[in-house]
């Protein structure tokens, strides 16, 4: 894989149907809606399960994203309509998150794997003129890419 300054771009939306008819106008097309099961979110100090709705453009890398806001938490509506995140590859998602945090980064929230180990780690906007990084397991990636060729696959 060619690395990439990043790899997609989430964008939070209120109505994830309704925001693939929108984004079809700029020559997009998306693959099917996805559920995907969150079993450990860990933000603010507190852990939740959720499912998050997403979809995948065809077209990329970058790939758009378009994530179906829900909860109150990183995913929620209260963050508004629109740029949620830039994903950039991390081949060991906690030591790039833990050389951040050294240079003055922090992080709002992460997924976690039964195992402990990270599937994505969102550093907070305002340190970086208000655009959320999404450090993403280069594992998920490849899970991404197979959904995006019409392949079923486990992140």
């Amino acid at each position: 894989m060619v690395d990439l300054p990043f790899v997609h771009i989430g964008v939070l939306v209120n109505d994830l149907e309704e925001a693939i008819d929108r984004h079809s106008a700029l020559g997009l097309t998306f693959i099917e809606p996805r559920t995907v099961r969150v079993e450990r979110l860990v933000e603010g100090g507190s852990e939740t399960a959720l499912d998050l709705r997403i979809a995948f453009s065809h077209q990329g890398p970058p790939h758009w994203e378009l994530l179906e806001a829900v909860g109150d938490g990183v995913y929620g509506a209260h963050h508004g309509e629109g740029l949620h995140h830039v994903a950039v590859l991390a081949r060991d998602p906690i030591a790039r998150r833990d050389e951040l945090v050294r240079a003055g980064f922090h992080e709002v929230g992460a997924q976690y794997r039964q195992d402990g180990s990270i599937i994505v780690s969102y550093l907070d906007p305002s340190d970086l003129y208000g655009i959320q990084i999404e450090l993403l397991d280069a594992a998920v990636q490849d899970a991404i890419l197979a959904w995006i060729a019409g392949e079923d696959a486990i992140p």
